[in-house]
């Protein structure tokens, strides 16, 4: 990538110091919240809240303006009036600060003439600087390792995620819910308008990322297009990229203009580029976590023959139609792994072919960390698709969810097979999942979801397999 960009987005990233305008005394003002998010990541560096008001805030010397900063700061963040964002731009321009993040909302996007004319105000105000743009109408960046976050209570982690959103809410709620899919972000930007810096931009600096092995990204116009599709193109089978565009329907379309001044596009033409670029389309939020929890956490496969093992037969059943519906293929176990759960599993009302179907054998402490050991070991399975339930109680476990949860969580550090876990769609199986995830086991709540993430995880395995 260009190494001056590149420069400029470390600074971004990784800043040694930061300023904020507009925090006040109230808790929950916007640039306070900001204010507070840097504390609470345990920014190491210098931080200077700006505002000609007052003296002194949350303990800290507060400044009137940039110039009066004792050091020009990497990263000034601003959060004030729509019309107060140009002269604070011409003042970070002229002091050679290396980024804004503009936070305000009120410009194009409002469909207002005055909007519009703002933007250009505040282009104008950069001049010929190198000072680079984040936003406006956006909620900045996470960077886990430079000490930044989107919004107070965030926290730096051991994450190989990144992500891209036009969105700031949709970049927070990804934090928070791929937390609970142990999918831990490095970096996140919500770009919002993009005035300046552009999701291509964004894009070519996260694939040059060694921290980053999983891109995701929430567009709602692509702008400088053929480059995005360049860069998605060069990272074919290097990194997941799993993309979900906004405004590719009427509704849609409108709605994005009036929330990142964007035009959604063809969506014909949209998919059709994107899938010759090797990028993973979504259809939802839910269904990009569901992609990226294969990816993220799931080793290279061998191939494509699933073993599923069950104790609801009609759970068994239903994760086989949904293997095949993928395009996945349903494995032929072999005479060595029957023999072996024939051994210690009753011999009625289970099934010993595929899908295992382990019936009130799986009441038994035990088993179904045998059952799992077992498939481990058989060479005809690529990847075990393990429904983690069974139609019993014990002892206040409803549908020995904790049990099993428990055996898989047990069996799992040994086993060499990809795994996946299917639980029910019911509020019961929620803190299952959750431990599961965290340790690397996707967990999904229908057969459905779990193999359609399968399918992607293989193909972009299959492209990795092709370079």
């Amino acid at each position: 990538m260009d190494q001056e960009l590149k420069k400029s987005l470390d600074r971004i990233f990784y800043p040694a110091s930061v300023a904020i305008a507009g925090v006040s005394e109230r808790r929950d003002s916007p640039g306070t919240l900001f204010l507070r998010s840097l504390l609470d990541m345990g920014f190491s560096g210098d931080l200077y809240p700006v505002n000609p008001r007052y003296g002194e805030l949350l303990g800290m010397r507060c400044y009137p303006d940039i110039p009066s900063l004792p050091r020009v700061p990497d990263l000034v963040i601003l959060s004030v009036p729509p019309g107060a964002v140009p002269p604070l731009v011409r003042e970070c321009a002229a002091a050679g600060v290396g980024g804004c993040v503009i936070n305000t909302a009120g410009f194009s996007e409002s469909g207002r003439p005055e909007g519009s004319r703002l933007e250009q105000e505040i282009l104008r105000a950069r001049g010929g600087s190198g000072l680079r743009l984040v936003g406006p109408n956006c909620m900045g960046i996470y960077s886990s390792r430079g000490g930044v976050a989107l919004f107070a209570g965030m926290f730096p982690v051991a994450g190989r995620a990144g992500m891209i959103s036009q969105s700031g809410s949709i970049s927070s709620i990804s934090y928070l819910t791929g937390m609970e899919r142990g999918i831990l972000f490095d970096k996140i930007v919500s770009s919002g308008n993009e005035l300046d810096l552009n999701c291509s931009d964004y894009l070519a600096y996260l694939a040059e990322d060694p921290a980053v092995d999983i891109i995701m990204a929430y567009l709602e116009e692509v702008r400088d297009a053929r480059r995005f599709l360049s860069i998605a193109l060069r990272l074919r089978g290097r990194k997941p990229l799993l993309v979900l565009k906004g405004g590719l329907t009427a509704a849609g379309n409108r709605a994005a203009a009036s929330h990142t001044a964007a035009l959604g596009g063809s969506a014909e033409v949209f998919e059709g580029a994107a899938r010759q670029a090797g990028m993973i389309l979504v259809d939802d939020l839910g269904q990009m976590l569901d992609f990226a929890a294969a990816l993220y956490h799931l080793p290279p496969p061998r191939g494509c023959r699933v073993a599923i093992v069950s104790s609801p037969g009609g759970l068994g059943v239903n994760s086989a139609d949904s293997v095949e519906r993928a395009g996945l293929e349903v494995a032929a176990l072999s005479r060595e792994t029957v023999s072996g759960l024939a051994s210690f599993l009753p011999a009625e009302g289970t099934s010993f072919s595929n899908p295992v179907d382990l019936g009130f054998g799986a009441v038994v402490p035990g088993n179904y960390r045998r059952v799992l050991e077992l498939l481990d070991r058989d060479p005809g399975v690529d990847i075990i698709l393990a429904v983690g339930s069974a139609p019993a109680s014990r002892d206040g476990d409803i549908g020995l969810l904790k049990g099993i949860t428990d055996e898989v969580l047990e069996a799992r550090p040994g086993l060499k097979t990809p795994l996946a876990v299917v639980l029910f769609p019911s509020a019961f199986t929620a803190p299952h999942a959750a431990r599961l995830h965290a340790a690397a086991v996707p967990a999904y709540l229908t057969p459905t979801a779990a193999c359609l993430s399968l399918r992607r995880y293989l193909d972009f395995h299959r492209a990795a397999a092709g370079r």
